[in-house]
């Protein structure tokens, strides 16, 4: 399985405590929730429910089916009961550890009242400690958390561990596609968000496809897939009553505005009725903020931003053009994303340093540590604008604190020593006597005179998109 090293190891974990036996894993559809579970489970003894939003006599019907207490001719009025069921499952872990799965918790847990009652009273009384895991897991993390482990959950008591099933990082992604082009695979992250079920779309278009770029685009944006797959509306339409302010928020976001201020001009809505709209899409994992990494608290310079690169791209580059969506006008929408794109994969490709930068410290194959890794920034209040890098690190090195600035060049030209000046002038504004670092990341390369600077200042680090896949 590619990826996904940490979530086996915890899963594992899990699996041989004798201390907690619930588990909640949540994350967006096509993330690979499924796949992660049926593989952990290969070599175990496993019950895995996929459960249906349907009647309570249905449901019992399906999951007797699944471990074999009812035959497929049996009409479902027939299905034994839940405790049935249950009792078949305890049968089953007298030979040894069952894992319990129920894939898509929340249609279990709404289908009737008493089948989770009944589910907390086997694995509290009739399972003895150790002898039944239960692994819940759902796409929709308001209810999950409702039904799984928040306060008002009936399992809140047992603690259940949780584990949000993030994307693919740009590595993972580049694995699964078998994209070789560095800078091709970037644009591919760049569109799939490292979501699986998409990048395995993209292997198939890409070795099939004379444009796969933009035919990746169509099928993932103009033909369906995208909301199939978990995208921010169809999370927002599920988990909200009214989800308009919230699009034009995160519209918003995906234009460039990023402070609560600027945000409240977009919506036409005073600042506190904004903040508590961005605190409700952060608990939906679909924006995350960030402050500079010398003033964590400083309140006034928080920064909002888009967590999924799919939600990016789709409220970036296909919001501003969905007349031309409605009217099949895909000739439109492609000249607008040609025009954007460089933009759009910008921040991609910090992202993507981001992930080399954490990989690196890591294997330990950086002259610093990482402590915390986010971004400086100085506010312009009169003309609404912020300077700043593209990430900068505060960590350590030879025992000493270490700033690290960074700076990532997606553009078509080689970095120059004007781009290795302007970041070393604006470090100067970070009032610090710290051990410094400068790190350049280029998608196309460095100047001769650049490189030559970098081989007799050990401080400047030169890392371009080939060496980072090398390395």
């Amino acid at each position: 399985m590619i990826g996904r090293v940490e979530e086996l190891k915890a899963l594992e974990a899990f699996y041989k405590s004798e201390e907690n036996n619930v588990m909640a894993i949540y994350g967006r559809r096509g993330i690979g929730k499924t796949t992660l579970l049926r593989n952990f489970t290969e070599d175990k003894q496993v019950v895995f429910f996929t459960l249906y939003s349907t009647t309570e006599w249905q449901q019992r019907a399906l999951m007797a089916q699944t471990i074999g207490l009812m035959e497929d001719s049996q009409r479902e009025e027939e299905a034994p009961t839940l405790a049935a069921i249950f009792d078949r499952i305890e049968e089953m872990s007298r030979e040894g550890v069952v894992v319990l799965v129920l894939d898509q918790y929340p249609n279990f847990a709404k289908t009737d009242e008493e089948f989770p009652k009944t589910l907390y009273a086997y694995m509290t009384e009739k399972w003895k400690v150790g002898r039944v895991k239960l692994i819940l897991c759902g796409d929709s993390y308001l209810h999950m958390e409702k039904l799984a482990w928040g306060k008002k959950s009936i399992w809140h008591d047992l603690k259940p561990q949780t584990m949000e099933l993030a994307p693919l990082d740009y590595y993972d992604t580049r694995e699964m596609c078998g994209v070789s082009d560095p800078a091709e695979c970037a644009v591919l992250y760049g569109i799939t968000g490292g979501i699986p079920s998409l990048v395995e779309k993209a292997a198939q278009i890409y070795s099939t496809t004379a444009n796969p770029e933009w035919e990746l685009i169509r099928q993932i944006y103009l033909a369906g897939d995208f909301s199939f797959c978990g995208s921010a509306e169809r999370i927002l339409e599920t988990e909200l009553r009214e989800k308009t302010y919230y699009d034009r928020l995160l519209y918003a976001l995906a234009s460039g505005s990023n402070r609560v201020n600027q945000l409240s001009l977009d919506l036409g809505r005073p600042k506190d009725v904004v903040v508590p709209y961005l605190s409700t899409l952060m608990s939906l994992g679909l924006v995350t903020k960030e402050n500079p990494v010398t003033e964590p608290t400083n309140r006034r310079k928080t920064r909002y931003s888009i967590v999924s690169e799919t939600d990016r791209l789709w409220y970036k580059i296909i919001v501003p053009q969905i007349l031309a969506m409605y009217s099949n006008d895909w000739d439109k929408i492609k000249a607008f994303w040609e025009m954007q794109k460089e933009d759009y994969m910008k921040d991609v490709f910090t992202r993507i340093c981001k992930e080399y930068l954490v990989r690196q410290d890591q294997a330990k194959n950086l002259p610093f540590s990482i402590k915390a890794m986010g971004n400086w920034w100085e506010n312009d209040e009169e003309n609404g604008t912020s300077e700043d890098f593209d990430l900068m690190v505060s960590g350590e090195t030879e025992g000493k604190d270490a700033y690290v600035f960074g700076r990532c060049f997606w553009g078509k030209d080689a970095v120059n020593m004007a781009d290795v000046k302007g970041l070393i002038d604006l470090t100067r504004k970070v009032h610090d006597k710290s051990a410094t670092f400068y790190l350049f990341f280029s998608r196309n390369g460095f100047e001769e005179n650049v490189k030559t600077v970098s081989q007799t200042i050990r401080n400047i680090m030169l890392i371009d998109l080939n060496g980072m896949i090398e390395e």
